[in-house]
């Protein structure tokens, strides 16, 4: 089964997220940057048998199926790697190191694939009060940048073969003006035909707050 369709993984991940999220909650300084985000997703991660399993690439070399930082083509029409999702989980069998599956050289990034697997994108907001119009404009870049992944996987006549997360953890409380700013990146999503079927919009506000600190 393609990681991209196994649903019953899809749900192990998002409570490994769930998991993350509640031990954030409590261990309020955990995240303290978008790296510490990655590395404790890809902990998180690791916990999942099948993606921690070690088998073969292709062209014999032993891997697991959670990398970090791999480099995507935009589309058909550019050999320009321009797009790098923070995670990307690929099937090792339908990975080469040492050349394309039909024999030519690899392309920059050192791999080729043939399955699109799941790819993440990463955001930490670190403002005390709300959402950064900074960490907003990125968000809306890394829709733009899944939804082009996924443009380019339809139009080869494979859009099942890749499935997308968009991950934030938010350091500020829930307020009204943060729920209207979740609601923005979900409507983009949406008018993007980026839903649920393609990509899963997972959110959390860890809650740090100057309320009733005091400093010594």
């Amino acid at each position: 089964m393609l990681l991209s369709t196994n649903q019953v993984l899809k749900d192990e991940i998002e409570l490994k997220i769930k998991e993350l999220a509640d031990n954030a909650t409590i261990n309020k300084a955990l995240i303290l940057t978008e790296t510490d985000l990655q590395c404790q997703i890809y902990k998180k991660l690791s916990e999942i048998e099948e993606l921690n399993n070690f088998s073969n690439t292709d062209d014999g070399f032993s891997t697991n199926k959670i990398h970090t930082e791999i480099s995507w083509f935009s589309d058909n029409n550019t050999d320009r790697l321009s797009i790098r999702p923070d995670i990307t989980l690929l099937e090792p069998r339908n990975l080469r190191i040492t050349s394309r599956f039909n024999g030519t050289p690899l392309p920059s990034k050192g791999l080729h694939s043939i399955d699109g697997g799941i790819i993440m994108e990463l955001k930490f907001d670190r403002n005390l009060k709300t959402i950064s119009e900074k960490n907003f404009r990125g968000i809306d870049k890394d829709i733009k940048n899944i939804e082009k992944i996924h443009n380019r996987f339809s139009s080869n006549g494979i859009g099942n073969q890749i499935y997308s997360y968009l991950i934030l953890f938010i350091k500020s409380p829930e307020s009204s003006i943060n729920r209207g700013k979740i609601r923005s990146i979900q409507q983009e999503l949406n008018n993007r035909g980026l839903n649920d079927s393609k990509c899963k919009f997972i959110y959390h506000f860890i809650g740090v707050s100057l309320k009733g600190k005091k400093w010594v």
